[in-house]
């Protein structure tokens, strides 16, 4: 199952991050290329990219299990440089609340190293309506 957080013309979108995989249970994963939109003056991925690559993991993680959600804090540690494209983040969901959800998100570069490890709660909006879980 896929579906669309990604909306034309908001910063997800000028990165090229698509959404690979959203599943019911609440897990997304989602990848985006490493070129020079997304370098830092080291010329490795910048913080603030990989940063909205794992945000963007979890709202396709809570989207697929039919919840809108906002950001309601994070914690991201970076592990190893981004040297190499394209990234990927897998969002896994460690509680799935009725106000509060938590998610485990770890991204990975090119070569399936670890970048990053970010753990996110979200705050739930409200259910979702199956046909805007697929839009």
């Amino acid at each position: 199952m896929c579906c669309n957080v990604v909306a034309e013309g908001t910063l997800s979108s000028l990165l090229g991050v698509t959404v690979d995989r959203t599943e019911a249970d609440g897990r997304g994963e989602v990848s985006m290329p490493l070129d020079e939109r997304h370098y830092n003056v080291l010329g490795n991925a910048h913080g603030g990219a990989i940063f909205t690559l794992a945000d963007m993991a979890f709202a396709a993680g809570c989207r697929g299990a039919g919840l809108l959600c906002v950001s309601a804090q994070c914690s991201i540690s970076y592990l190893l440089p981004g040297t190499c494209g394209p990234l990927r983040a897998v969002g896994v969901p460690v509680k799935l609340g009725r106000t509060l959800v938590v998610y485990d998100i770890m991204v990975y570069d090119g070569e399936e190293r670890e970048i990053a490890k970010a753990v996110m709660t979200g705050y739930v909006l409200r259910k979702l309506h199956c046909e805007e879980q697929h839009d």
